[in-house]
């Protein structure tokens, strides 16, 4: 593989059209209450494999990873549970870690592992944690603490059925969906 013009690139669940505008509108709730823009930069999703850079040269090569993956993948249910933060500087919308969750992220984590030698050098071994991001980075921490004190008061209850992979590709100002790769069979 080349190492010429690598870019970046995440694998998530993205959210359906109808909860992807609830998350997004908490997202812009907290550009107005708390200063925190970040969570824009990409579309509400559930991260799978974490960015990575990845020569675009050998871009057949990595999207053939997700697609084969999904050839296999049963379509599962994805529960939204309320809010949760990683303190001082996150706030996300919490995901209930079921087994065919964590079976889809592990399988794919490794995939990626043997196929590509992308390993996650920023979190290493740490347990994954699904969640929605709805600020982040930008979120100073006299702002965390009010949209902490804010969002774990609320409650948010949503289901929906996981349908297939998203390919995202940072453009050098936010993430976009580069493909898209359904599961093979709906449950």
């Amino acid at each position: 593989m080349g190492t010429a013009n690598r870019q970046l690139f995440f694998v998530a669940l993205l959210l359906p059209p109808d909860l992807g505008a609830i998350a997004s509108g908490w997202q812009h709730y907290c550009v107005e209450r708390f200063q925190t823009k970040k969570a824009l930069n990409s579309p509400p999703h559930i991260t799978l494999q974490p960015p990575f850079k990845f020569p675009v040269a050998d871009i057949d090569h990595l999207e053939n990873i997700p697609q084969t993956f999904t050839q296999s993948q049963i379509s599962f249910s994805i529960q939204l549970t309320g809010f949760n933060c990683f303190a001082p500087r996150v706030v996300y919308i919490d995901v209930q870690l079921t087994p065919p969750l964590q079976d889809c992220q592990s399988q794919l984590k490794t995939a990626f592992g043997t196929q590509l030698n992308i390993q996650d050098q920023r979190y290493g071994d740490r347990p994954f944690c699904p969640h929605v991001t709805i600020a982040f980075k930008d979120l100073s921490r006299t702002n965390f603490d009010r949209a902490w004190a804010f969002f774990r008061e609320r409650s948010l209850n949503h289901c929906f059925t996981a349908g297939g992979l998203s390919l995202l590709q940072h453009n050098g100002r936010h993430w976009q969906v580069r493909a898209n790769f359904p599961f093979h069979t709906l449950a």
